[in-house]
This record gives C-alpha cells, sequence and structure tokens, in this order.
C-alpha cells in the first residue's frame, strides 16, 4: 500500500501552463418558449453557479458546471410574470480560437426545483398575486453553444445558447431556448499534472 502510495506521489508532476480552472459565474437570461400554443413573450432573469474547466491540449478543453438558472416568460394581457428554476449540468468541449477566445460546444442536463406566477393585480394591497406553479418540464436536455472572450486574467464575458432536445425530435412537445450573457470570475488554477514523468515538457 505504502509502495503505490509513493508512486502515486512521484507521478504527479508540474507545468508553468494552466492545467484545470475553478470559477465563479453569474449571467442574465432571455428564455422563449418553442411551440407553445399561447404565444407568451420572452422573460428576463438571472442565474449563477459554478464552472470547472479541465485543459486537454493546446486546443481543447473540457468544461463541466453546475448552475441555478431561472427562466421566465410573460403574458401581457392581462400582465403575468411565469418564473421557473431549475439546476442546471452543462457539459461541453471548449475549442481555443486564441490565447483569450473560446467558443463551447455540448450538452445540458436540467431538473425543475421550483416555479411561480406572478400577476400583477391593482386591487390587490401590494399590486401583484404570487401563486406556486408545476413545471413545463420536469427534466430537460438541451444542445449548448456559446463563446467566452477574457477580459482580464480572471475575468471573461460569456455568451450562450440552449435549446431543448426535443424541439427537434418531438413535434408537439413545449420547449425552452434561453439565451444566456453574464461574466465568469476565476478563483483558483491548477498545475499539476498526473501520469506525467517530463518536467520540462512544458
Amino acid at each position: 500500500m505504502l509502495f503505490l502510495f509513493a508512486i502515486s506521489l512521484g507521478a504527479q508532476t508540474y507545468t508553468n501552463k494552466e492545467s484545470s480552472r475553478f470559477s465563479f459565474t453569474g449571467y442574465m437570461t432571455s428564455t422563449s418558449l418553442i411551440r407553445d400554443t399561447a404565444a407568451y413573450n420572452p422573460g428576463i432573469f438571472f442565474g449563477g453557479g459554478f464552472v470547472y474547466t479541465i485543459v486537454l491540449s493546446e486546443h481543447f478543453n473540457i468544461g463541466l458546471e453546475a448552475l441555478y438558472t431561472g427562466k421566465a416568460f410573460r403574458q401581457e394581457a392581462p400582465i403575468i410574470k411565469y418564473r421557473h428554476f431549475y439546476l442546471d449540468v452543462p457539459l461541453y468541449l471548449q475549442f481555443k480560437l486564441g490565447d483569450n477566445i473560446r467558443f463551447n460546444l455540448g450538452a445540458q442536463y436540467s431538473t425543475f426545483t421550483n416555479a411561480k406566477i406572478i400577476v400583477i393585480d391593482q386591487a390587490s394591497q401590494n399590486g401583484v398575486n404570487v401563486k406556486s406553479s408545476g413545471s413545463i418540464k420536469g427534466a430537460d436536455n438541451s444542445f449548448l453553444a456559446g463563446m467566452e472572450l477574457d477580459l482580464a486574467e480572471d475575468l471573461a464575458i460569456t455568451a450562450r445558447y440552449t435549446i431543448s432536445t426535443s424541439a427537434f425530435f418531438e413535434k408537439n412537445a413545449v420547449n425552452f431556448g434561453v439565451f444566456q450573457i453574464g461574466f465568469n470570475y476565476a478563483v483558483f488554477r491548477s498545475h499539476k499534472q498526473f501520469l506525467n514523468k517530463d518536467k520540462n515538457k512544458e
């Protein structure tokens, strides 16, 4: 057992280049419902979470995220706002177009947590009535495409669009189309490499 542990320690080397990154993310969402029969208008809301990026090569990374996302839409007459909250887990391949710009392509799994309906009602005491609501989609699988642009060493602006996969395979299903724009802030970088004994490789 001690021998295996010694081998494991000996296999860990470090590189001058970043091997992984952990970041916080915050963003604004604009959500459309695709194939809904009530013709709801897109709504603006917010989300945030964590991003973990692993360097695969000079040109590719892999990204994994854990997000809590608000997806909102609205009805105009009468004014009713719908806010649905999901836990999102995106997984994507990241292609480095340059030193400061990256393109993301992958998939996302989402699970419903809660929802509420906000009805603008001038007759009520505070002008609104808030009610709990069920989900449009209890779970959702989406395609994902986006980009990241570094503004500073630790700060990047991000843009992304996700669309429910059922939009392509189910003719009568209501689907989400979500555009989000936000920022990633890097809080930790690792330079550790495993199973690589060539310390001068990079």
